[in-house]
């Protein structure tokens, strides 16, 4: 079940199981709508095996998810449009006894080895407009087995071609956010407007699902696997076999537009102009979302965004495969007890907003009194401040000079005492802390060659700069040199010492 916290800040993992991939779809649902977050299309193995890639996907992207919404195959399935007699004052058992009837004819297995649901899309003329479909529930076991392997729970099951219809239905509509809260019902025209008759084509690698819409809801809906069919010209004949003999149907013996969705890359170009050529129809292409979902294309994905629609139901095709809370409502338009509790939440909320303002308002202008009482304070504070911080930079800048001309002072020293026979391979400088904070110290470590290794000691140590002067590793001979490592205490000179003669 769909709670108010999902149509607030939802997050929902979308999937569409094809025959040779998966489709999956990070959702988002907040006040402003739903927005895609990622998604990916991963290839599924043949022993029907969790993939390594769907795995690392959703371990990537987190699997802390408020609902799982899943799309299945239309060759899996069974779908049927179908009118049935008004069921309305007879309660929800007499349609739900009829539709098992229903069901149960059209069905090549016993009721029981199906999961099924339906669907009362319109009443018109005493009569229901009923959608059903309906899945052996081996496939539907399949699917929460394989969600399992990943930590995850169906939370509803639907068939590819009725999410797209959904998508179709919301083509150029902000779906979701406050308007879906407070019950408004907002639909594109894009499946049709009264009085039109069309046709809606649906491609995906592989297939074709072809729908006929009469008045904006579909009335026929028959998918085509094209690799079933043979040669790309058998497959255009049979589509176009079918196309004729639904306009045959049609009181005005011709469709007004073709409207074209999903990866167009699947069908050959020539495919489709062949086929619009045919029909002598206008076209019309869904993107998908207003915006494209934040401009990401979903052309590839339109089931996996549609399954969302179905599973928080937005769109009119809310079939669910698993066992729910059966709901008959038609549900077309925002009823009149919706619009009059909007205009109502609507003035509470300005009254609101009005005296909330006026209470900050008084606030401000107390705020902006005390402060002008103050500013005379306030800037001489500030003054201050600038005046310490500029101190801090000035010491912070000496501090760094007398560092780094100490250094300096260590190296011009060195290069006086050390002899032009003997040069240092390695220096190792380290500066510490005196008791005396007047002075700097150090340590020195050198590694080099001299002719005479033990001569560098007493040079270094006539030096008032180093003090402390041994060696701390074994004089090895090198040819003509000797290999060295001694190290030495350093001292800053006293730079005022003692006088001893007439001041």
């Amino acid at each position: 079940m769909t709670i108010l916290s999902d149509k607030l800040f939802g997050t929902f993992i979308c999937m569409e199981f094809r025959e040779d991939s998966i489709a999956v779809a990070y959702l988002k649902n907040n006040l402003a709508g739903i927005s895609l977050l990622t998604s990916s299309i991963i290839p599924l193995r043949d022993d029907r095996e969790v993939p390594d890639e769907l795995g690392d996907f959703i371990n990537r992207n987190g699997i802390d998810v408020n609902k799982v919404f899943v799309s299945i195959p239309d060759r899996w399935s069974i779908t049927k449009f179908i009118n049935i007699p008004s069921m309305k004052g007879k309660g929800s058992s007499t349609i739900a006894n009829l539709m098992r009837f229903e069901v149960e004819r059209h069905i090549p297995f016993e009721i029981e080895e199906v999961a099924y649901d339906f669907l009362v899309m319109d009443e018109k003329d005493s009569m229901y407009s009923m959608v059903f479909v309906a899945v052996q529930k081996g496939k539907i076991e399949f699917i929460k087995g394989f969600l399992e392997k990943l930590s995850l729970k169906p939370d509803s099951i639907t068939t590819s071609s009725l999410a797209v219809l959904n998508t179709i239905e919301l083509d150029g509509v902000t779906a979701g956010g406050w308007q879906d809260i407070m019950g408004i019902v907002r639909k594109s025209d894009m499946l049709g407007k009264k009085g039109e008759t069309n046709i809606a084509l649906f491609f995906e690698r592989g297939s074709v699902s072809v729908a006929i819409t009469r008045d904006g809801m579909c009335t026929n809906l028959k998918p085509f696997i094209m690799d079933s069919i043979g040669t790309r010209e058998d497959a255009l004949e049979e589509i176009k076999s079918y196309v004729r003999e639904m306009q045959a149907t049609v009181a005005s013996g011709h469709f007004n537009r073709m409207i074209v969705a999903g990866d167009l890359s699947a069908v050959a170009a020539e495919s489709f102009e062949e086929l619009r050529t045919s029909l002598g129809l206008d076209v019309d292409h869904v993107n998908g979302l207003k915006a494209k979902l934040d401009e990401a294309d979903i052309s590839d994905i339109l089931p996996t965004v549609g399954v969302c629609f179905s599973g928080l139901g937005l769109g009119t095709y809310t079939t669910n495969l698993l066992p729910h809370k059966a709901q008959y409502n038609i549900s077309r338009i925002a009823p009149l007890t919706s619009k009059i509790a909007l205009i109502l939440i609507c003035v509470l909320v300005i009254g609101i907003v009005v005296t909330d303002a006026v209470k900050q308002k008084k606030y401000v202008d107390k705020i902006e009194a005390a402060f002008q009482a103050n500013e005379p304070v306030v800037k001489e504070l500030e003054n201050r401040l600038m005046e310490i911080e500029k101190q801090k930079e000035r010491i912070t800048f000496l501090e760094d000079i007398r560092d780094t001309d100490f250094a300096l002072e260590v190296l011009s020293e060195l290069a006086i005492v050390i002899p032009v026979d003997s040069w240092i391979t390695n220096l190792d400088y380290k500066s510490i802390e005196l008791k005396d904070s007047k002075k700097q110290g150090g340590e020195l470590i050198l590694n080099g060659f001299a002719d005479s290794s033990s001569a560098l000691i007493s040079l270094l140590e006539d030096s008032p700069y180093f003090e402390k002067v041994e060696f701390v590793g074994p004089i090895k001979k090198t040819k003509e040199k000797e290999q060295f490592k001694l190290s030495a205490r350093i001292v800053r000179p006293d730079s005022n010492p003692d006088a001893t003669g007439d001041k």
